[in-house]
């Protein structure tokens, strides 16, 4: 099964190998230590207008190898709103076929499972999956475009992929010599991610986001229910949101059914930024949940929002 995966990887490169040099194909991706960049989320959830929910930072650390003998670009993920978040995860690149490997601790898998294939034209179908989250048991994911834009002033190739493992899936866009440039997926809501600065190869794209306030007591202007991170997740993962005013609140998960799960807050809350952290082996029903989709519904007096986490084990 690895060989015809593989295969399948190879078969775009050698096509658009034609065309263009390798070394152009990699620019799509490019994780040289130290580049680094900025994202700006847009939650909306209809009928309501979008609104900025947060901002995030990526960045290549360094190297490292790990226990499987491949040597890992170590990503640093840091949400710069709300709470200063970080983590890390590991990814490589195979400079001969263009996939795109992120490292898991699950030696089921290998260690690793394929997230892309830098070298896929247009209309190509590559078994791999951004978020090796699957509804079917396998993974898939087709570049649907591949056109001229621009971006920060810079005339560029924009390649676009959909990953379809799951409903709704994910679109989202490289653009060569910057990277991942944005991300999308809509269900019950809309979520948006644009770059909006970067550091690639020494060279600065965009304007920097260096601090974020709501007002002069840095607290909340409006009630906000932000996405789980991670995600999709197994064990744990953290839940996140906003109060502009004290209320009661009650934050419950939920399974695709409507059946709530266990209750995480059920409390008198001031203003301000909270955090609750979800454990799926750990619930207060006293049973593990098993791998798929649930809800998670805020409710703060008139205000309510509920959002989607995935639990892949």
């Amino acid at each position: 099964m690895g060989k015809y995966i593989l295969l399948l990887c190879m078969l775009p490169a050698m096509l658009s190998a034609q065309t263009d040099s390798l070394k152009e194909l990699l620019n799509y991706y490019p994780l040289q230590k130290g580049n680094y960049w900025q994202y700006k989320n847009y939650f909306e959830q209809m009928p309501f207008p979008p609104s900025d929910s947060n901002f995030y930072s990526i960045q290549v650390a360094g190297d490292t190898l790990l226990d499987n003998g491949h040597s890992y670009k170590i990503l640093k993920y840091t949400e710069i709103f709300p709470n200063n978040y970080a983590h890390y995860y590991y990814e490589r690149i195979d400079s001969s076929t263009g996939c795109v490997y992120r490292y898991i601790n699950d030696s089921t898998a290998g260690h690793e499972y394929m997230s892309d294939s830098l070298f896929a034209s247009e209309g190509d179908t590559i078994y791999s999956s951004r978020d090796r989250i699957s509804q079917s048991g396998y993974y898939i994911t087709k570049c649907i475009s591949i056109k001229d834009d621009s971006i920060f002033g810079m005339q560029t190739l924009f390649k676009t992929y959909f990953d379809q493992s799951f409903l709704p899936g994910v679109q989202y866009t490289f653009a060569k010599g910057l990277g991942i440039v944005s991300s999308s997926s809509c269900e019950m809501g809309c979520s948006n991610s644009s770059l909006v600065y970067a550091l690639v190869n020494d060279k600065e794209y965009g304007q920097k986001i260096t601090a974020v306030r709501n007002d002069a007591n840095n607290l909340p202007m409006a009630f906000k229910l932000y996405q789980n991170y991670p995600n999709p997740f197994n064990p744990t993962t953290t839940i996140e949101y906003s109060l502009s005013k004290p209320e009661h609140v009650v934050l419950k998960v939920y399974d695709e059914l409507g059946r709530e799960i266990t209750t995480l807050v059920d409390d008198e809350q001031n203003a301000g930024n909270y955090r609750v952290q979800l454990n799926a082996q750990r619930t207060i029903s006293s049973r593990q949940l098993s791998s798929g989709i649930y809800y998670y519904k805020l409710s703060a007096g008139k205000f309510s929002a509920v959002k989607k986490l995935l639990l892949l084990k």
